[in-house]
Formats: structure tokens, C-alpha cells, sequence
């Protein structure tokens, strides 16, 4: 698998007076889009995510480290889900790095937002940075971009 898709509801606040997605609600958008795809539902232990489910009384926690965001189109609202397409093109010893591509719909081909987010494992009293284990790499790395394509 080379990336995953989330649909996200939109909602009627999300929009600004000109009738788009304002800026605040596209983080919103990719924040919940990584947490569905990345970690398991809370009372799920065990799910289906790379990470078990957010929880403060983790030790170790995903803390986002840089996040860099680009509008190329407007995002107007509408009440289908828009598409967040996610893949992992980088994987560090701590850290790892997500693509994010949002589209209207499976259809469209050029993305609406496009960003990119760096998250750091950090223990939770200490700050300081705690390494992926090997489990964790290799599952992140299953949403590696094929760059045969």
C-alpha cells in the first residue's frame, strides 16, 4: 500500500464568508484524518492504527514538530466528505513525516490543499525524543509513495 485515504465530513462552520474551508478548519481536517488513519480508536487496544489510541496517560507521545501548508485551490464547503490521501515519505529514527493531498471527491485529480507534517515521539515527562521501534517503522513505511508510478 503506497497511501491511505480518510474521508472527512466537512462541517457548516467550517466555511468563512466567502463561502470556503477556512484555513483553521483545514488543519481540523488533516488533524482528525491523521488520527483515524494513524491510531487505533480509544477502548480498541490492539485496532487497527500504527499507534494504540491517544491518550494523555501514554508515556510516549506524537508531538508535531513542523507542519507546512499549501492552498492551491479553493476547498468550497459541500456536504459529501472530501478525500484526505496520506502517505509517509520519510521515516527517522524519532520521527516521521506525512504528505497530506485533499480533493473533493476520488475523481479529482489535482489536490485542493496539499501539506506535509513532521511528528516527533517524545516522552511525555521528559520532552526528550524517543526512537520508533522496528514494529512501528515497518508499518509506517507500508505508506511509503511508490515512486515506481
Amino acid at each position: 500500500m503506497t497511501s491511505l485515504v480518510v474521508p472527512i465530513e466537512l462541517r457548516w462552520g467550517d466555511q468563512d464568508s466567502y463561502g470556503h474551508i477556512n484555513n483553521v478548519a483545514v488543519l481540523r481536517i488533516l488533524e482528525e484524518a491523521r488520527a483515524r488513519a494513524f491510531w487505533s480508536p480509544p477502548g480498541r487496544p490492539g485496532g487497527t492504527g500504527v499507534f494504540p489510541a491517544l491518550e494523555p496517560s501514554q508515556q510516549v507521545w506524537a508531538l508535531v514538530a513542523d507542519f507546512q501548508l499549501r492552498y492551491r485551490q479553493q476547498l468550497p464547503y459541500q456536504r459529501e466528505p472530501v478525500n484526505v490521501e496520506m502517505s509517509i515519505p520519510r521515516v527517522g529514527g524519532a520521527s516521521f513525516v506525512i504528505d497530506y493531498a485533499v480533493t473533493l471527491s476520488a475523481a479529482e485529480s489535482s489536490p485542493r490543499v496539499s501539506a506535509q507534517s513532521t511528528l516527533v515521539m517524545v516522552d511525555r515527562d521528559s520532552g526528550a525524543p524517543q526512537r520508533l521501534s522496528p514494529e512501528v517503522r515497518r508499518r509506517l513505511r507500508e505508506y511509503a509513495p511508490d515512486l515506481s508510478a
